[in-house]
């Protein structure tokens, strides 16, 4: 079971999603410069929903709120923002659910686009998977909703 990490804190000083996330899709990079401050607020806010969850199995039992691909895009969100990559064991772990299901997922997200495999430049046995483009932009777009509601 995968060890909950503390929530980061977000200041008032940080710009909202609403603010950051069009500047962002402007930007030629997209994941540069005045996009690292957004980035690092929709990561806090991803962490703390992926604790919120760990939270929520508690309290209910476990089968009726599985969503284990939510959970591997709320995990790769928060490890992309701190530059840390993410192999497919790991984030089969993240999903709190067994391998083979993870891996299900896996190919699922592989197939919408939402995330990749690449190999691990220094081991070639580990394969890390992140989150594409579209992944990225899902993920933002989602908690730029939910912030404005």
């Amino acid at each position: 079971m995968k060890a909950e990490r503390p929530a980061a804190a977000v200041s008032s000083d940080q710009p909202s999603i609403e603010t950051a996330l069009p500047k962002m899709r402007r930007s030629p990079d997209a994941h540069a410069d005045d996009s690292s401050d957004m980035m690092l607020l929709v990561a806090a806010r991803a962490e703390q929903e992926y604790a919120n969850r760990r939270r929520r199995e508690r309290a209910l039992p476990g089968d009726l709120l599985g969503e284990p691909a939510w959970d591997m895009l709320l995990d790769l969100y928060v490890q992309k923002a701190r530059a840390r990559p993410v192999s497919v064991h790991s984030l089969c772990i993240a999903a709190m659910v067994p391998p083979t299901t993870a891996l299900r997922w896996i190919d699922k997200l592989l197939a919408c686009g939402l995330v990749e495999r690449r190999r691990c430049e220094r081991d070639l046995r580990v394969v890390h998977i992140e989150l594409t483009g579209r992944g990225m932009t899902a993920i933002e777009a989602h908690f730029a909703a939910t912030q404005a509601s």
